[in-house]
């Protein structure tokens, strides 16, 4: 899925546009509270995918915050890359204000709490990029009230990325926006991480976490392979690789571990006993009887057939 909007406040009548406005921005974004004029003015133009949104808006003088009751209600998952192209975005979340202004750039949680506000004839691109696509990628958790150069380095590079996927918006489509907003990622992520070589414990346990995650819910899949991983999870093989190797495992041993308890839940399930051994394992991932039989003798201590009888009759 790939779309491109235009969207303005002038087809509204005037007493419409502010909230016309709220109801767009909380749409776009997530739920948010607006202090704003009914007769507000203001355009947007957005890009997304299943997996990113690109904005580009021009408005008058808002408020805008979220409050930790919207976030229990309507949890984003998601971070916000905000590039003010012209005047002053000010910005408070975790105690910390701090004013960005062009050339420069900051990275807000969507589920934290936050205000933000700016005055009359404002500009700003926004990068919203799903969470865990990020912090995979990032040593550390992304400090709030940190703001980054988006005029030199790797910063540049990032926002030069973004402007070019902003005028080929309509020479694009969803694959080719993603693998760009995927590159994006990683340049902000290599921005970030400038002066941290070394993953926190909390983002190596949480990385650990979502591999996991994905290989159990995958499990199914014969063709699950480490490279499928690196490919869904945004990093790169050899870090995964890496990471499962401190926590005391390898990737082909994750996935037959998940496959084996996925095989076992489906032989004690009554209501799959019209399912032969062998269609168990073969839906649980295994492409082969005997390599499912033996491993499972050996993880379990018994044969699939003995787990099968004593699962009692189908309901």
């Amino acid at each position: 899925m790939y779309a491109v909007e235009k969207l303005s406040s002038d087809e509204y009548a005037s007493g419409e546009r502010g909230a016309w406005w709220r109801d767009l921005v909380s749409a776009i974004h997530c739920p948010m509270t607006f202090a704003l004029r009914d007769d507000y003015r203001g355009r947007i133009e957005h890009q997304r995918s299943a997996s990113y949104q690109l904005v580009r808006w021009w408005g008058d003088e808002e408020r805008i915050s979220r409050r930790e009751a919207d976030i229990r209600r309507h949890p984003h998952g998601a971070y916000e890359l905000l590039v003010p192209v012209r005047g002053v975005l000010t910005i408070r979340q975790e105690d910390t204000t701090v004013d960005v202004r062009p050339s420069t750039m900051t990275l807000a949680s969507l589920d934290r709490a936050l205000d933000l506000r700016h005055g009359d004839r404002f500009s700003s691109m926004a990068f919203v990029i799903p969470r865990e696509l990020l912090e995979v990628r990032l040593t550390r958790r992304p400090r709030a009230g940190g703001v980054l150069d988006a005029g030199s380095g790797l910063g540049r590079i990032a926002v030069d990325m973004l402007r070019s996927l902003r005028r080929q918006r309509g020479a694009v489509d969803a694959a080719a926006f993603d693998a760009v907003a995927d590159r994006v990622v990683d340049v902000l992520a290599l921005a970030c991480n400038a002066g941290h070589t070394t993953l926190s414990a909390a983002v190596q346990e949480e990385l650990v976490t979502a591999i996991r995650s994905f290989v159990r819910a995958n499990a199914h899949d014969p063709g699950l392979t480490g490279a499928l991983i690196a490919a869904r999870l945004g990093w790169s093989l050899r870090h995964i690789q890496a990471q499962l190797q401190r926590a005391g495992t390898t990737i082909s041993e994750l996935i037959r571990e998940e496959r084996l308890a996925l095989a076992r839940l489906r032989l004690q399930d009554p209501g799959r006993r019209h399912q032969t051994i062998t269609a168990v394992a073969h839906s649980s991932g295994f492409g082969d009887l005997s390599t499912f039989s033996n491993a499972y003798r050996r993880t379990f201590g018994e044969r699939p057939s003995d787990t099968r009888a004593r699962s009692g009759p189908a309901s």
